[in-house]
């Protein structure tokens, strides 16, 4: 059975070439919610010593969580798509009712963005706690869908 929500949006990506299709992957996916789970401990334990660090692995273990979800149903953005493509594919097809907990993904993606390209990083250490639950949720999300998501 195929999922349907968020289905035009989905084509619409892939139609743009900002998504595209590849075989389905669980042992993939899980793979890099593996790694998310590391992101998420890593990015506690930098708060304190290098929040610039910290919020570039909250970011990757967003990234990757919902990356999980995509190619366990066969897809993945492409270079064109980045990581806009990946959040838009995902909430399309989980919001209602999971898209509020997605919303960490543009905070902590503008937070990571500061401290990579810009002069000065305004987050600190509490900054990076309070945001972890948000990530913390995301990936969560991941691990409840996927394998409940069929191949796109």
């Amino acid at each position: 059975m195929a999922w349907e929500q968020g289905r035009a949006v989905v084509e619409g990506l892939i139609r743009t070439g900002m998504l595209e299709r590849v075989p389905p992957n669980l042992a993939a996916a899980q793979s890099l919610l593996d790694v998310a789970e590391t992101h998420l401990a890593s990015a506690l334990t930098l708060a304190d010593t290098d929040t610039v660090l910290a919020y570039d692995a909250l970011h990757g273990a967003n990234r990757k969580a919902i990356t999980a979800i995509l190619l366990a149903q066969g897809l993945r953005p492409t270079r064109a798509g980045g990581h806009i493509a990946l959040y838009d594919a995902v909430l399309a097809q989980l919001d209602p009712p999971l898209g509020r907990d997605l919303a960490a993904y543009h905070r902590v993606r503008r937070a990571r963005n500061a401290g990579d390209y810009r002069e000065e990083h305004d987050a600190v250490a509490d900054d990076v706690r309070a945001d972890h639950p948000g990530c913390r949720k995301i990936v969560d999300i991941a691990k409840r869908v996927i394998g409940q998501m069929p191949p796109f």
